[in-house]
């Protein structure tokens, strides 16, 4: 239970970290090229930990026809989770993207979980994920009330100059990019690859499979994909660009992000599914509470209503 506790707070330290990172002005290349060098860190622990186990005489991989699906799962992980999440928290900020996404995660573990490992699925289960997809409902309509103007009527009817201090510097235009929809539907396809790739993760690391070459295989298909692909798209003069400040919270984001990942990963040996998913639910709230104190989002009586959904659909999931 601890180490659940521990995950969720390394993951949203993580979080807070890419929502930093998002540029309304950046493109689909810069969030690439972020989503790619934050496992930069992340492969450093993981190599570490795995020459610790090589000069400890310990097996580091499992049977290749084994490791080989892990590592397509790791590279779906990374196109089709990982890559989407940056580009969702771009377009409709942090408090939504993350209730969304891990709403996703639980229906899509629920049901992949029933095909590939034979997981029943109860009633409480079936309850749950009901009133995740009414979460996701109501997330989805507090991320569209965001779009509303922040100029005050005054601000267009006078000709007396106006500050240009409108907004704070880090919120979100969600007008931006591709579109509030757009962003939602990014959010929720990252939550469902999360909770498609999560149930390969769970059956590595409850088999032969060490922590570490599971967290390798993941942290290698971020950074030697996507960080190419952010090369095609974004112009070098750009990645010049990067300040130390951004470097600093690549690096804050990859190693808690890393931290996380190898928490919730032991965690799973000891607790069931359920369970995990109940106590990383805090996730939810944490995130929240950064979006609004660090980058002033605001939230809307839809949104607050979708997080408390999200949380009373965990809090029904079955423990057993």
């Amino acid at each position: 239970m601890l180490l659940g506790l521990f995950a969720a707070a390394a993951y949203s330290v993580a979080n807070m970290a890419l929502r930093q990172l998002a540029r309304t002005d950046g493109g689909a290349g810069w969030d690439m090229w972020v989503a790619g060098t934050k496992a930069f860190p992340t492969f450093f622990i993981a190599v570490t930990l795995i020459t610790w186990r090589r000069l400890n005489g310990l097996h580091s991989f499992a049977e290749w026809s084994f490791v080989w699906p892990i590592a397509l799962a790791a590279i779906f992980n990374q196109l089709g989770g990982n890559l989407p999440f940056q580009m969702s928290l771009r377009v409709i900020g942090l408090a939504v993207s993350v209730p969304i996404c891990f709403a996703s995660i639980i229906c899509s573990g629920a049901v992949v979980g029933r095909i590939v490992l034979g997981d029943q699925v109860s009633i409480r289960s079936a309850i749950s994920m009901g009133l995740m997809v009414a979460a996701i409902v109501f997330l989805s309509s507090g991320a569209n009330s965001r779009t509303t103007s922040t100029v005050s009527p005054a601000a267009v009817t006078e000709d007396v100059p106006q500050p240009e201090t409108i907004a704070a510097p880090t919120a979100l235009d969600a007008s931006a990019g591709p579109g509030v929809t757009v962003g939602v539907l990014l959010s929720i396809v990252s939550g469902l690859c999360y909770g498609i790739t999560g149930v390969y993760i769970r059956k590595a690391v409850r088999s032969h499979m060490p922590v570490a070459a599971t967290l390798f295989l993941f942290s290698a298909a971020g950074f030697l994909i996507l960080v190419p692909g952010s090369l095609l798209l974004l112009p070098l003069a750009e990645i010049h660009r990067t300040s130390p400040e951004d470097w600093i919270t690549i690096g804050i984001a990859g190693t808690f992000n890393a931290i996380g990942f190898f928490a919730i990963t032991h965690a799973m040996r000891f607790l069931t599914i359920s369970r995990a998913n109940v106590i990383n639910a805090s996730q939810n709230a944490m995130c929240a509470v950064g979006a609004v104190t660090l980058f002033n989002e605001q939230l809307s009586w839809t949104a607050m209503a979708g997080i408390c959904l999200t949380i009373t659909g965990l809090l029904t999931l079955d423990r057993r």
